[in-house]
């Protein structure tokens, strides 16, 4: 027979291995810290400057500068199998003259500024399927392939920007951050070259009222979708909230999306809305990308819109060191009135006009996983219309800091390292 001191030891060690295996199926903890630094060294030739006391465009030195363009540091990482969080942190722009040709803001202070740029959590609601997840937080709204790419992934030395101009209309700043909810999945069918996925989302509306913490009187929230079916091989073989242009070789497919951004009548107009259609086309080693978009506003009755988007090409070639070369051809558009009462129209509405179009090339060159070196040259060209030559109507125009400019052309040098 058992003794009762027997039977407590069986009964504690029984106890023992079920908490241990309880404690092991406990979700675990992923913590990854990431970092990405682009640094840039640019030559501009042909940059001019308005000069308010003559009325008129004056040439200002050709300068060579170099630029912390872009940086992001922070933490990415998992719970379990259904929960993932990012939480990164930017600083960009440190460095940058503002009469170089390359668009962006500055951020020369003596102490640079960072900024959150996303701090979500995602979570796979769907147990078995890639079908339907959920995503907290705030990001970038998931519409536009641009907008929604990496600017360390897109191929080009330059993010197009185009997503600059889809950004600011539908969220009215250029990071284009903001805080909502999105829904998205991703479905196969049964031999995976047929594929669906899809993003929709609800935003705060701009918060424009009570110096910038609420949406005025009047509210409509931000609406966006994206729909893309993908022919031959998906981009992943998981839901992803973000893209890649350059698939190295390891894709045959294409992928058509359509996407846009409704929002009603709020304290700004009576309604706001953006719609576009993009494309990813890889065959093996040739990858080619598009987007053009409409971005309309109507404010009492009256309605302005502006056009925009980019087409990209690029080969990747495998080299016999181990190493890759890319190189990347890429044009980019607005297209917006550029008659007078158009464009005076255009202008008290906040929507964008004349015409801003640049043609790019760049040469990638992976030293490895983690290092890219790019050479590149974007030439520049404008159109204001038939308003005064003083006014800002798009980013040709646009910098700030020094009032009206028409951009010239820049040879560029860039360094990405990322981990």
């Amino acid at each position: 027979m058992i003794s009762k001191f027997q039977f407590l030891v069986v009964f504690l060690a029984l106890n023992f291995v079920n908490l241990t295996a309880q404690e092991s199926e406990q979700p675990k903890l992923v913590i990854k810290p990431t970092l990405a630094l682009q640094l840039w060294s640019t030559y501009t030739d042909g940059q001019q400057l308005y000069d308010a006391t003559f009325q008129q465009f004056e040439s200002v030195d050709n300068r060579l500068n170099s630029s912390l363009h872009r940086s992001r540091a922070g933490i990415k990482g998992s719970y379990g199998n259904r929960w993932v969080y990012d939480f990164t942190a930017s600083l960009d722009f440190v460095g940058q003259d503002v009469l170089s040709g390359n668009v962006g803001a500055f951020n020369n202070t003596a102490s640079p500024k960072f900024r959150i740029w996303n701090a979500l959590v995602q979570h796979k609601i769907s147990k078995k399927s890639e079908s339907f997840y959920w995503t907290f937080g705030y990001f970038t709204p998931l519409m536009s392939r641009e907008s929604i790419t990496s600017p360390f992934k897109v191929g080009s030395f330059e993010k197009a920007w185009s997503q600059n101009y889809i950004r600011r209309h539908v969220t009215g700043t250029g990071p284009g951050r903001i805080v909502g909810n999105n829904f998205g999945g991703l479905f196969k069918g049964a031999n995976e070259k047929l594929a669906f996925d899809y993003n929709l989302g609800i935003w705060n509306s701009r918060l424009i009222g009570f110096s910038g913490n609420s949406a005025g009187e009047k509210f409509s929230p931000l609406l966006t979708y994206r729909l893309a079916v993908h022919i031959g091989d998906a981009e992943s073989k998981k839901y992803s909230r973000g893209l890649t242009f350059n698939h190295k070789g390891q894709r045959k497919g294409v992928t058509l999306a359509v996407s846009g951004s409704r929002q009603g009548e709020s304290d700004l107009w009576k309604n706001n809305t953006a719609f576009g259609v993009d494309l990813l086309a890889n065959f093996g080693n040739l990858n080619l990308a598009g987007e053009w978009m409409k971005l309309e506003r109507e404010v009492t009755n009256a309605k302005s819109s502006a056009t925009t988007g980019f087409i990209k090409v690029g080969y990747y070639v495998p080299l016999a060191n181990g190493k890759e070369f890319e190189p990347v051809l890429t044009y980019v558009f607005l297209d917006g009135a550029r008659d007078e009462r158009t464009q005076q129209l255009a202008t008290a509405q906040g929507v964008f006009s004349g015409k801003d179009n640049y043609f790019e090339i760049t040469l990638n060159y992976y030293a490895s996983s983690k290092v890219r070196l790019s050479l590149a040259y974007t030439i520049r060209d404008g159109d204001q219309g038939e308003v005064p030559a003083n006014e800002v109507i798009n980013n040709y125009f646009q910098q700030g800091g020094v009032g009206t400019v028409q951009r010239g052309n820049y040879l560029g040098f860039g360094l990405l390292f990322s981990i």
